[in-house]
């Protein structure tokens, strides 16, 4: 009767006297020194800014609406679940403050670290210098440059996450191939596959998981057991039928890259020169930073490869059948070295080949890949310590300074997206993205002349980027120059039509000319292109606000704060909103919500003036004296503090409040008239002469509307 096949476990292998397996009380000095050269590796990366694509990530509506746990559970739906939870509980306990994101980076990368050590002890089974060897590899992998684009930048979470997974599912198969107990075996078996599928959770570059484990199968077992190789190679095959819906929707939204597009940057690669271009990059770009981490970048320049004849291309396929081969070659005699180099080639290194993406190379995407590094590393310095036994440690030693000191120099750039474009720009000076998100940093930071420089530079290197002229155009609003931002953003419509953020320019120019229907058309259409642009529905509220139609603008607002609930300001023009349209317990609500944000005072400052017009003057004063309180120089909190002792009929207290108003705002005409108004009242009429006689002398040879109306009431006063 034929024997039951089994499931795989490495072959016996001869007895040996001197090495030991490490237990864990034995690891323990080696994972408290891994976890502290990580954490410090990685803590001057704590309070680094949203940059790059953190803002999209987190700044999404269902992420910002998170105001319990349940909600934080409930985002975990859809494509990559388990990684969207995480950014979830961030947002449930921190909202916006990045610590916590970084916090839960570094805790991760803690983890990968451990994780790294136990599996290089495992695929070594107990060889000599065994521990040397998972201490050196996790090490370099704890403080590698090139993973700080997974670690301290918070987008590179989803790397992490399923580095997590895959690495634990790794971990488990290694121990089931090695367990001499078939329970034991089974249940590791088990964990592992549980692993893979949290791993796919996480990000789907875990699809190529079962190609190692089958390729680990395959090294490590004297006799080879094609149904299990054979099985764990068809499970990616076998996953892509099963959400073949899901891969085209995201081959379709990733290959069409419309956003960029429409803002005037170029389009994705074609497949076949995206292959090509890939594979070249892969050789090019990564494999030498594996070994020597230099010229980082967030975003580097990669030239296409258009034949496939190209000489780098070809070079490119040569040097990884040149791998393949030695992984297979030396496997008997050098372990690591044939698992470094099947963990690089088999990762998901390979599986970015396959679907052409926007950006050909992310540093964040090398971090899985990492094992294969750990385990080179490894192979490198056990091969030192047992050749030259006094260069082991001190090589060692040597590399990790190194390495820990270019990761700290790493985590700064990545503190805020000026050091990181400025990085980026620096690195590919002839590349027009870096330029132009350098830009935008420079204009988020008010720094507009640098600004213009970059938008300018990335213009000169491709003139049709829209987006940039329609940068340009804001930055005319806000000086005032509204002919030229119209002559520009009236372009920009014309020639970028599905441009979401050039019809909102132009709508807020509409706004400031005071031509609401015209900004209402043109925000309707940056909404037919971007249903869910915050941006748009604020300004749209803004327009029917110059309409006087408060009912819709509401509508809009509400909009708006839903999708940004982060925003402060909109909030508070939700309150202003609310209160036009008659609805004033919303708006008290709204703003007894924002007195404990930073906009406190500008929120009791609407308080009081809704007091005022209840009627609740002693409420009134109370919420303008704290206005004050928390910004002693708030001109319109100290004149509607002056306007509520007037209805008072507190003359005195009236004129004390108008005057500070105008001590700290000389042209507040309202200020000026009511104390006018006032000293008139107690029958001073000199009194109420010196105001307004002080404003003409300020401002009466100026272009101020309010002139002529300060000269009627003057001469009213004799």
């Amino acid at each position: 009767m034929p024997a039951r096949a089994s499931s795989p476990k490495a072959e016996s292998k001869p007895k040996r006297s001197a090495p030991v397996r490490p237990g864990f009380d034995s690891a323990i000095p080696h994972l408290l020194v891994l976890v502290a050269i990580t954490v410090i590796a990685y803590a001057n990366g704590m309070n680094g800014k949203f940059v790059f694509d953190d803002q999209q990530i987190v700044m999404q509506p269902n992420l910002m609406n998170v105001h319990k746990l349940a909600d934080a559970f409930a985002i975990g739906t859809g494509w990559r679940q388990l990684l969207f939870f995480t950014y979830g509980l961030n947002y449930y306990f921190s909202g916006v403050e990045t610590f916590s994101y970084h916090l839960v980076n570094l805790v991760l990368h803690v983890i990968n670290v451990v994780l790294v050590y136990w599996i290089i002890l495992a695929a070594l089974r107990g060889e000599l210098r065994a521990r040397f060897a998972a201490f050196a590899g996790a090490a370099v992998f704890a403080v590698h440059p090139l993973f700080s684009a997974a670690v301290t930048y918070i987008a590179g979470r989803s790397s992490e996450l399923c580095g997590t997974f895959y690495f634990a599912s790794i971990l488990l198969f290694f121990k089931a191939l090695d367990s001499a107990r078939r329970d034991l075996r089974v249940l590791c078996f088990a964990l592992a596959g549980v692993s893979g599928l949290l791993a796919w959770q996480a990000k789907q570059e875990a699809i190529t998981l079962p190609l190692f484990l089958a390729a680990v199968v395959f090294l490590r077992t004297e006799k080879k057991d094609w149904r299990w190789i054979a099985a764990l190679g068809a499970i990616p095959f076998v996953t892509v039928i099963v959400v073949r819906d899901q891969i085209r929707a995201i081959y379709a939204t990733v290959g069409g890259n419309q956003i960029l597009v429409n803002a005037g940057f170029d389009k994705v690669l074609p497949a076949g020169t995206y292959f090509r271009t890939y594979a070249t990059a892969v050789v090019s770009y990564f494999f030498p930073r594996f070994v020597a981490p230099v010229a980082l970048s967030a975003d580097p320049k990669i030239p296409a490869v258009d034949h496939w004849y190209s000489p780098e291309f070809l070079f490119s396929v040569a040097i990884f059948g040149v791998l393949a081969w030695m992984a297979l070659r030396f496997y008997r005699s050098a372990p690591l070295l044939s698992l470094g180099l099947t963990a690089l080639l088999v990762s998901p290194i390979a599986a970015y080949a396959v679907i052409p993406l926007a950006d050909v190379v992310l540093e964040h995407r090398a971090y899985i890949p990492g094992l294969g590094v750990a385990f080179l590393f490894a192979w490198a310095f056990q091969w030192l310590a047992s050749n030259y036994k006094n260069l082991g440690w001190p090589a060692m030693i040597a590399i990790l300074v190194t390495f820990t000191v270019m990761t700290n120099s790493r985590n700064n750039v990545y503190a805020n997206n000026i050091a990181l474009w400025e990085d980026a720009v620096a690195k590919a000076p002839d590349k027009a993205r870096p330029h132009f998100n350098l830009g935008q940093a420079y204009q988020d930071s008010q720094h507009l002349p640098e600004a213009v420089r970059e938008y300018q530079a990335a213009l000169a290197i491709k003139p049709d980027i829209q987006a940039a002229y329609s940068n340009i155009a804001a930055i005319y609003l806000d000086h005032g120059e509204l002919d030229k931002a119209e002559e520009v953003l009236r372009k920009v419509t014309t020639l970028a039509p599905d441009f979401t953020e050039g019809f909102i320019n132009l709508a807020v120019l509409y706004i400031r000319k005071r031509e609401p229907d015209k900004a209402i058309a043109s925000v309707n259409r940056a909404l037919e292109i971007n249903p869910d642009s915050f941006a748009a529905h604020y300004n749209k509220g803004e327009a029917l606000s110059q309409k006087g139609d408060f009912k819709a603008a509401l509508e809009s607002y509400k909009r708006a704060v839903y999708l940004r609930p982060d925003m402060t300001s909109f909030k508070l023009t939700l309150g202003a909103a609310y209160d036009r349209a008659g609805e004033r317990g919303s708006a008290q609500k709204v703003f007894e919500e924002l007195t404990s944000t930073p906009l406190a005072p500008d929120a009791y400052r609407s308080l009081g003036t809704l007091y005022n017009e209840e009627g609740q003057f002693d409420e009134a004063v109370l919420s303008l004296e704290r206005a004050v309180q928390l910004r002693p120089s708030f001109p319109d909190a100290y004149h509607e503090l002056g306007v509520t002792y007037l209805r008072k009929q507190m003359l005195d207290a009236a004129i004390r409040e108008f005057r500070t108003t105008l001590e700290q705002q000389p042209d507040h005409i309202a200020a000026t008239l009511n104390l006018a108004m006032v000293e008139q009242m107690k029958g001073d009429i000199p009194a109420a002469r010196q105001p307004l006689q002080e404003y003409l002398r300020r401002y009466g040879a100026t272009n101020s509307p309010y002139v002529a109306q300060v000269r009627k009431r003057l001469a009213l006063l004799h």
